[in-house]
């Protein structure tokens, strides 16, 4: 769906101004379950529901343990002990669900930046709707921030929900 808005940049003059358009049609949500990915999972149910686009959930596979795929959303009283990924793309594709939209998950393997990057090319997302935790100083240095990389690496329009 295209929305269109009049606006203009700070250097148009007031006469340059024109309709202002943007089509999303394909958005890529990356979860792992945590806080921020959920908040993100959210928001980006409520911008699919209002562009009336698809929504893809992906969760990266490091490789370093066995994930099984989702092929139901569980109970909320079964998440204890339950893989981050099965919880955050269940939770993703149950949101859809509700929410009428249509929405697929997947489970994808290896760098998690480079992969969800890769993956929303290869999909041709309009979008990826990213969960950042808003760690500050020695906290950001030392673990780093997989939505700064996304953010640095994607030619891909890049939305950053921030989490306290």
């Amino acid at each position: 769906m295209k929305v269109c808005i009049r606006g203009a940049a700070e250097d148009v003059k007031l006469g340059d101004i024109q309709e202002v358009c943007v089509e999303v049609d394909r958005i890529l949500v990356p979860t792992d379950g945590s806080e921020p990915s959920v908040a993100a999972t959210e928001f980006a149910v409520v911008m699919a529901k209002t562009f009336g686009a698809t929504l893809k959930a992906i969760y990266v596979d490091t490789g370093y343990e066995q994930l099984e795929y989702p092929e139901e959303a569980m109970d909320e009283e079964l998440w204890e002990g339950v893989h981050p990924s099965i919880k955050g793309l269940a939770i993703a594709k149950t949101m859809c669900e509700r929410n009428g939209v249509e929405c697929s998950v997947e489970i994808v393997k290896g760098g998690v930046a480079k992969r969800i990057v890769a993956t929303a090319i290869e999909w041709e997302a309009d979008m990826i709707v990213i969960g950042d935790t808003g760690r500050t100083g020695l906290k950001r240095i030392a673990l780093g921030s997989v939505a700064e990389t996304v953010v640095k690496g994607s030619p891909i329009p890049v939305l950053v929900i921030k989490q306290d």
